[in-house]
């Protein structure tokens, strides 16, 4: 699997909590001062991330924010397609009060977020969003 392929399968087939959880984060996220969507123009688009890296072991997606750098990195390491070793990880640096205030809130859900997306990578079948 390559880590293009284990982040469609982690962002595509995310369970719908997760969906539901980022829908309302993306309505309260304007009222906070922070973006609740990426600038998209020179990017393409993988579950509303926008793409600035791709090849066979790390895909990383991310924006900038007034108040915040994000960066959602995916990596599949070496070896045979039962022992592959794929990993994410969310990378944050606050630019400012307001993102520390973000960062602060968000961190719990993204440890409860990550494993989630990581369970989903080792099911087999189609990309399927809004799974439960």
């Amino acid at each position: 699997m390559t880590a293009a392929e284990a982040a469609g399968r982690a962002l595509g087939r995310a369970p719908r909590w997760v969906g539901n959880l980022l829908s309302f984060r993306n309505r309260l996220a304007p009222l906070v001062g922070l973006n609740a969507t990426a600038d998209t123009r020179n990017s393409d688009l993988v579950a509303n991330l926008p793409l600035m890296h791709s090849d066979d072991r790390k895909t990383v997606f991310g924006y900038d924010d007034h108040h915040l750098l994000f960066r959602l990195v995916v990596d599949v390491g070496e070896g045979p397609a039962d022992g592959q070793i794929v990993g994410i990880t969310t990378l944050v640096r606050s630019r400012s009060l307001m993102g520390w205030l973000y960062l602060a809130a968000a961190i719990p859900f993204h440890k409860a977020i990550i494993p989630s997306l990581l369970t989903v990578v080792e099911q087999p079948g189609q990309n399927t969003p809004g799974r439960k």
